[in-house]
């Protein structure tokens, strides 16, 4: 039996119908202490079968601890923009590799003649774990035990730890998406369940701020169409006024700070693309819940804004009581566009007051927006126009709408085009960054609900994969995307950069960075073969733990 056995690299992806290339050559594999390194065994059956198909047993002979999944493949009937800029594996429908699935213990695969697949091994070594030499070495068996293929490689662990990680790192897990796909009941027993395991994944996988749907979200929404209640904090009309019931957000906020979650952004206050209309707030009135306001009631509502009196400072006094305030920041409307720039002012001028100065992260109306009538805004723009905020607290929005060649994590783009965003990140000294989804399984504007694993695009909300990093496995488990593993190794390349400026400072690891580029480094230049990303970080690794 004819069998091909490759080890591929982390950043790579395996079509079926492609042989992929092998680890780079001269390119050794080393890691730090606290990190996971990642990289792919790719087989084939080099011949054609007749009956029933064969399996074969894979062995992982290696004295580091191994995490082994398949690879799965799903479909792309929208793989990108038709101006988007920047290098994709491919630009038409297709079936990629995405999932990570995990083995059954036996590791028995099955063959099929000519057609690519690889496994996603994981390398993460205990905390005691000396540093030296670790070969690996991947063997295919028939199932007499016969040695069919093999491949190895050497793993180089160094005597350093990756330290704690200082981004502030945001991708919004959307808790009615969950109840939704999993048809529970909003903020049930069940539920939290389900969120306690996204969650805990999340903050392993550098994600420490937790979208806090204190009221349901308003955002991608639009037709006066509303997205299913999630509401935490309760509210009741009095004849004094309002009260309020801090439970669930006490219960939600312990979670996230029990599965490592820093970090907490409210819920926005107003409707998407400009804030012109109220965020839907549910409550009990006359001894009746219902739509206390909603998406026609208008922004400068003096009924809205006399809630907002009230809701807000109790919110922030609830926050400071559980001792998180610090940790939290807030948003008015998401999307304001540029046309919406005298709107945006005056939801500055109504809200900011009661916020207390907490930071407003939004995505600007336009780069020149923020001035002297923009106080407490916190930018967070769009990579496209990172270019006209130099403050010193610098965020960036990563997303869909950016059509250049910037990093991102979309199914049909290569995985150094994810990787690349450690040293982008640490060259633009990027203190925060947010995207829109980690785990949004809806069709467009909030509509139905929709199979994240037949529909990677959310019926054209946008490219395949933008809406989410995971998928809802069975029982309520979280599975792994490749990209969500391309997304870890970026974050981790930025600790190991910031690890190394500690020791010899910003200029030593700038000049590491530098090595080997025709010009400088930005979110739009940067190398597109995986060879240049393994060795910087091999650099940075040898010049952490140099004498």
């Amino acid at each position: 039996m004819r069998v091909k056995l490759k080890l591929v690299s982390g950043l790579g992806k395996v079509f079926h119908d492609q042989e992929p290339e092998s680890y780079p050559e001269g390119c050794p594999a080393s890691l730090l202490g606290g990190e996971v390194f990642s990289l792919q065994a790719a087989y084939a059956l080099q011949q054609p079968w007749w009956g029933d198909l064969p399996r074969v047993r894979v062995d992982f002979d290696c004295n580091l601890p191994l995490r082994v999944r398949q690879v799965t493949g799903v479909p792309v009937r929208f793989p990108k923009y038709a101006d988007s800029a920047g290098a994709y594996l491919r630009d038409v429908p297709g079936i990629y590799p995405d999932i990570l699935r995990d083995l059954a213990d036996t590791r028995d695969i099955c063959l099929y003649p000519g057609f690519w697949s690889s496994l996603w091994v994981d390398i993460e070594p205990a905390p005691e774990t000396p540093a030296g030499e670790y070969p690996l070495k991947v063997t295919i068996l028939s199932q007499g035990g016969g040695v069919l293929a093999e491949a190895g490689i050497t793993l180089l662990l160094l005597d350093a730890r990756l330290p704690e990680q200082k981004l502030i790192c945001s991708r919004w897990l959307h808790t009615d998406s969950l109840a939704s796909v999993y048809r529970l009941p909003m903020f049930s027993v069940e539920h939290i369940r389900v969120l306690r395991g996204f969650l805990h994944l999340a903050s392993r996988r550098g994600i420490n701020m937790a979208f806090t749907p204190i009221h349901t979200p308003p955002i991608l929404v639009q037709d006066g169409r509303e997205r299913p209640e999630a509401q935490l904090v309760d509210v009741f009309v009095t004849p004094l006024g309002y009260t309020f019931r801090f439970t669930k957000l006490r219960d939600f906020i312990s979670l996230c700070r029990h599965e490592g979650i820093k970090y907490f952004e409210m819920a926005h206050f107003y409707s998407p693309r400009g804030g012109y209309h109220a965020a839907t707030i549910m409550g009990v009135k006359d001894g009746t819940y219902s739509t206390l306001f909603g998406p026609r009631t208008p922004a400068d509502d003096p009924e809205y804004q006399a809630f907002l009196s009230a809701y807000i400072p109790a919110l922030i006094q609830e926050l400071s009581y559980i001792d998180v305030l610090h940790q939290c920041f807030f948003h008015l409307t998401d999307m304001p566009g540029e046309g919406d720039r005298a709107q945006y002012r005056k939801l500055l001028a109504l809200t900011g007051p009661l916020l207390s100065s907490r930071p407003v992260i939004d995505t600007p109306p336009g780069p020149d927006f923020p001035d002297e009538d923009a106080p407490g805004l916190t930018p967070v723009p769009e990579l496209d126009q990172l270019a006209g905020f130099n403050g010193t607290e610098r965020w960036a929005s990563l997303g869909c709408r950016r059509r250049g060649a910037y990093p991102d994590t979309l199914i049909a783009m290569p995985g150094n085009r994810a990787r690349v965003m450690g040293a982008q990140l640490y060259v633009e000294q990027i203190r925060g960054i947010s995207h829109w989804a980690l785990n949004y399984y809806a069709a467009q504007s909030a509509g139905y609900p929709i199979d994240p694993y037949i529909n990677t695009d959310c019926d054209g909300l946008a490219p395949a994969g933008d809406a989410h990093l995971l998928y809802p496995g069975q029982g309520g488990a979280p599975e792994e995307s490749i990209r969500m593993m391309h997304f870890l190794q970026a974050l981790q390349d930025l600790r190991a950069l910031q690890a190394l400026e500690k020791k010899a400072g910003r200029g030593k690891a700038l000049d590491i960075i530098r090595q080997g580029l025709d010009c400088p480094l930005s979110f739009t230049k940067y190398p597109t073969d995986e060879a240049w990303l393994l060795g910087l970080r091999h650099r940075v690794n040898l010049a952490i733990t140099a004498n």
